[in-house]
């Protein structure tokens, strides 16, 4: 008796086993057919497109490829602007001031004697702006012997257009020696419109001069050096670069 127990248990298992294996194929043939006819239906109705339906998704997937190519060429331009920006500032110092962030070159306080063009970009608060130092150093053994000149006009002369820059002499920074030995005049300005054109024109000719002058009085010329040249350049890029932000 217990043996025809066991032997009737296995067969109903092995039928349970049978039934399920035989559903489990139904089911997947099942799907599998619905998968093709889905194939099939989809095959057959972009077979039954017409020609100005196929040409407006040609064109939407040209749109969408120009896209794509618009979007990689703007993340690679903005790439090449990090990457600039940040060579560019590598060789610069960085202050912040009252949120204002300053980017200035080490220029030496005590230069050969004569006058100097110092740009420097602010960036912070609305907008990133170009600026200038004029810097007149004076020495006591200077042969010229210019001494104080109290300068009230700037002239920027390059490509063979001059810009005069009026000074607000309530603004001068001056500066003398305890011992008198020397001395410096210093005006920090914003670069207004036709300064920044005179600073283009520095850099489409590669030169320059700057006459410091005291009107009817004393002056001072300077011929741009190539590197100064070069420092204007480098903060035209960074404003550039600062003010597309």
């Amino acid at each position: 008796m217990k043996k025809t127990s066991i032997i009737i248990g296995a067969v109903i298992v092995y039928i349970i086993i049978m039934a399920a294996g035989i559903g489990a194929y139904f089911y997947f043939d099942q799907q599998q057919k619905l998968h093709q006819e889905q194939l099939q239906a989809q095959l057959q109705q972009q077979k039954e497109k017409t020609p100005e339906e196929l040409q407006r998704e040609a064109e939407k997937a040209k749109e969408e490829e120009l896209r794509r190519q618009a979007e990689e060429q703007e993340r690679q331009k903005r790439e090449q602007r990090r990457k600039k920006e940040r060579e560019l500032k590598e060789a610069m110092k960085e202050e912040t001031i009252n949120g204002i962030t300053y980017y200035k070159y080490n220029w030496p306080k005590k230069p050969e004697p004569g006058v100097y063009l110092r740009p420097f970009v602010m960036a912070g608060g609305v907008k990133a702006a170009m600026a200038y130092e004029i810097y007149y150093f004076y020495h006591i053994n200077d042969p010229l012997q210019t001494a104080w000149i109290n300068g009230d006009f700037l002239d920027i002369v390059a490509g063979g257009e001059t810009t005069t820059v009026p000074l607000d002499y309530t603004r001068i920074n001056k500066h003398m020696a305890s011992d008198a030995e020397w001395l410096i005049e210093s005006y920090s300005l914003t670069a207004a419109p036709n300064v920044m054109a005179a600073f283009k024109r520095i850099l489409a000719t590669g030169g320059g001069s700057i006459v410091y002058y005291h009107s009817g009085g004393k002056s001072r010329h300077h011929d741009l050096s190539a590197t100064e040249v070069k420092r204007i350049r480098e903060m035209m890029e960074l404003y550039e670069i600062l003010a597309a932000e």
